[in-house]
């Protein structure tokens, strides 16, 4: 899965700049950070999108898109619906939507 770039909105983000909180590609990245030496200071981290995203920590079998926090589990869709229409107590969980994108542990200054 790819992220999309905050600030063009066209590009594939390849940038992900902690002080903006926001993804970028290489144009809106070279275009924001090259603006005065404030910016030019901020960290960022390189996303590779050539993660192979976990399998679902249920069935094993597809890949896990959904972090249910409770559970502290890794969920494919049909695990996810599953679980979490069974009552009103666990359709409240919180479930977090995975990218799919990696980010490198190499600063980009």
């Amino acid at each position: 899965m790819r992220i999309q770039c905050n600030l063009c909105e066209v590009a594939v983000a390849k940038v992900l700049c902690c002080a903006d909180e926001a993804a970028l590609c290489l144009a809106c990245d070279q275009k924001v950070h090259d603006a005065n030496m404030l910016v030019s200071e901020h960290h960022r981290l390189p996303l590779s999108s050539s993660y192979q995203m976990p399998k679902c920590d249920i069935c094993q079998e597809t890949p896990g898109f959904f972090f249910c926090l409770e559970d502290r589990a890794l969920l494919c869709r049909k695990c996810d619906v599953a679980i979490h229409t069974v009552n009103s107590l666990v359709s409240g969980h919180h479930r977090y939507l995975l990218t799919g994108v990696e980010v490198d542990t190499e600063t980009k200054n």
